[in-house]
């Protein structure tokens, strides 16, 4: 309860701004933490071994960051969140809406990293295409999305969601 109303207030374009522009959208040097994400994912799904049909992204935030190499495996991405905030933003990005979160830089790095020469604007189409729905979930319920996902996923991803909603170590065992 006390996470849930937490939540209530939650500002994705501030957590946006604070999070994902300069300076801590840093792209100079791998010592930093989001060129360090981008890159374990790049090196993930590059490996061939986490690929399918469908990808669910569990707590996908209003980010899309964790989805840049996946689209490339996947056919269909669907991402996540508890909160309709987060649904929004994360639609408005995939309508290409003005205003949305220019996530540009993230998929520059991301094409950069993984050397195949391949514009961004592609990628960004790719992701696009692929990111098919957007569902609410809460993980702290025996069926997470309210009823089980048809077709099943091939593989789940959860970029920092489980730990950051769970109050404790069992909540989180649960969750996972």
């Amino acid at each position: 309860a006390a996470l849930r109303e937490g939540y209530e207030h939650f500002d994705p374009r501030a957590y946006l701004r604070n999070n994902y522009l300069p300076p801590r959208a840093d792209f100079s040097s791998e010592e930093f933490v989001v060129p360090w994400k981008l890159r374990c994912l790049a090196e993930t799904f590059a490996s061939g071994e986490i690929r399918g049909r469908t990808l669910i992204d569990v707590g996908s935030g209003p980010t899309i960051y964790q989805l840049l190499s996946a689209c490339d495996h996947f056919e269909e991405i669907v991402a996540t969140d508890y909160l309709a905030v987060n649904r929004e933003e994360l639609g408005r990005w995939a309508r290409g809406e003005p205003g949305a979160f220019d996530w540009s830089p993230f998929i520059q790095h991301v094409c950069k990293i993984e050397g195949r020469g391949e514009p961004w604007q592609d990628k960004q189409r790719r992701l696009r295409e692929r990111l098919r729905r957007i569902l609410p979930i809460d993980v702290h319920r025996p069926e997470p999305l309210g009823a089980p996902l048809r077709p099943p996923a091939d593989a789940l991803l959860s970029a920092f969601c489980l730990e950051a909603v769970s109050p404790d170590r069992a909540a989180f065992v649960r969750a996972l």
